[in-house]
């Protein structure tokens, strides 16, 4: 098992911008970890033996308020990361703000679609950002799938999305 294992890079890039998106930057997140900014940098390098602990990351996640490092985890697990809404900001405004940016995401996705086949060949780099527009727009279709469900769906769907409510399994996680 080689280092891309121990950490891989898509993951290092989340991680770094979960720490350039905080308002200190690196100092600010050794803070947060009662470590020191080198100590960051060498868990960090890509040529280093040193990993950057997981549970870390997820603390700079949320002090920082972004998704970078989940969404990456479910990009690499061929998944879509869906953050669930806030209750008391829910309604049918949320709804159509929603599928206003999917239409939106989808109209980029198709031109880039349209402008990177056009040559009759896909580059890695073209792939790369055709992957990240789609994305988009998988992560837009379960978002507004799970805000019509809270506000339309039958029985009480918002129990299964509160946060920090355990809610019965069977009911709430249904496939």
């Amino acid at each position: 098992m080689g280092k891309v294992y121990k950490q891989p890079a898509w993951l290092v890039t989340a991680i770094k911008r979960t720490i350039t998106e905080l308002p200190g930057g690196y100092a600010e997140a050794a803070e947060w970890l009662g470590a020191t900014e080198n100590s960051l940098f060498n868990r960090l390098r890509s040529d280093g033996d040193q990993t950057f602990p997981f549970g870390w990351a997820m603390l700079l996640q949320r002090a920082g308020g972004s998704n970078h490092i989940a969404d990456a985890v479910a990009f690499d697990s061929n998944g879509v990361f869906v953050k669930l809404p806030v209750i008391e900001q829910m309604g049918n405004e949320e709804l159509l703000f929603k599928f206003n940016e999917l239409l939106s995401a989808l109209g980029r996705f198709a031109r880039f679609h349209n402008e990177s086949t056009s040559d009759g060949v896909l580059d890695s780099e073209e792939t790369r950002r055709m992957k990240a527009k789609g994305y988009r727009v998988q992560a837009l279709v379960a978002e507004i799938m799970v805000v019509t469900e809270m506000l339309f769906g039958e029985g009480d769907a918002r129990e299964c999305a509160a946060p920090g409510v355990l809610a019965n399994k069977s009911r709430c996680m249904e496939k």
